[in-house]
């Protein structure tokens, strides 16, 4: 899929609701649903980061696409603490406790999505930011 294709349907559907420069700044912040989030990333709380997962592009790309769709919809009843689509798509991310529920979810959602073009990866989140992992 698009990422141009995806935010230009976004703006023609949902323009309307961008922030408007004129509104006061509580109003505006308020919109972005963001607060919840930052609070619990400050906190490390993965149980309050996955209740806060937003993308807002889902309201256009997972109806255009519903293998988008169909995969988020499994990662979170695989288990998940939450799943989303991450950018304009088509990856799907989901957010485990545990490495063991991680890999757990990923059988699960390849079992049930039995599509052989599809990839499951198990990562680990990290707490430091961006580092260089290996020179060689």
């Amino acid at each position: 899929m698009s990422t141009g294709w995806a935010y230009r349907t976004y703006r023609e559907q949902f323009g309307a609701t961008y922030a408007n420069p004129d509104e006061n700044m509580g109003d505006r912040r308020s919109r972005f649903h963001s607060d919840t989030a930052i609070a619990a990333i400050a906190m490390r709380d993965v149980r309050q980061i996955a209740e806060s997962l937003r993308n807002d592009l889902e309201r256009v790309v997972l109806p255009a696409y519903p293998k988008v769709a169909e995969l988020r919809d499994v990662l979170t009843q695989a288990g998940s603490l939450g799943a989303m689509m991450s950018g304009s798509g088509p990856t799907v991310f989901a957010l485990a406790e545990s490495r063991e529920q991680a890999r757990q979810i990923r059988e699960t959602a390849a079992e049930a999505m039995d599509d052989p073009d599809l990839d499951f990866w198990v990562a680990k989140c990290i707490t430091t930011g961006i580092q260089v992992a290996d020179r060689e």
